[in-house]
């Protein structure tokens, strides 16, 4: 089978750029890899990386946060840098969306071997504590 990697970039374009750099490394090296990420982000990862079929997305909701423009998905998208610590809260509830996406990956017979996330996303190293071992292992850049 074809090993699969799970790639998480913070919402941020100068985060997400690098990871879509290894994402597509590791595509060429013939590995399958999903990137999450939110309804808005979607579509400047999409077209960077439409050109790689063993590339896919995971969309997954930005929570709702009552600080946080609607739609503000993006650090690029923060009224004010002043707002930056409540966009990083708000990513924690991210935490279940995820955890989901990996189980749904694990039951359907495709667990990633490893999941590289972000710095930023330092709770997603909780969450994959809570699957087996055996399932993956997890990096951060």
């Amino acid at each position: 089978s074809v090993h699969h990697v799970v790639i998480f970039p913070h919402m941020a374009q100068g985060h997400t750029i690098p990871l879509l750099d290894i994402s597509k490394a590791l595509s060429n090296r013939g590995l399958k890899v999903t990137i999450i990420t939110t309804p808005s982000n979607a579509p400047f990862i999409s077209s960077r990386t439409n050109k790689h079929p063993n590339i896919t997305l995971s969309i997954i909701p930005f929570p709702k946060v009552p600080d946080l423009p609607q739609g503000c998905e993006n650090t690029a998208d923060l009224p004010s840098m002043a707002l930056f610590t409540t966009f990083i809260e708000a990513t924690k509830k991210m935490k279940q969306p995820f955890e989901d996406v990996l189980r749904n990956m694990i039951d359907d017979g495709c667990p990633p071997i490893c999941v590289i996330s972000d710095f930023f996303l330092g709770w997603t190293l909780e969450s994959c504590h809570l699957f087996d071992s055996n399932s993956f292992t997890q990096t951060y850049c």
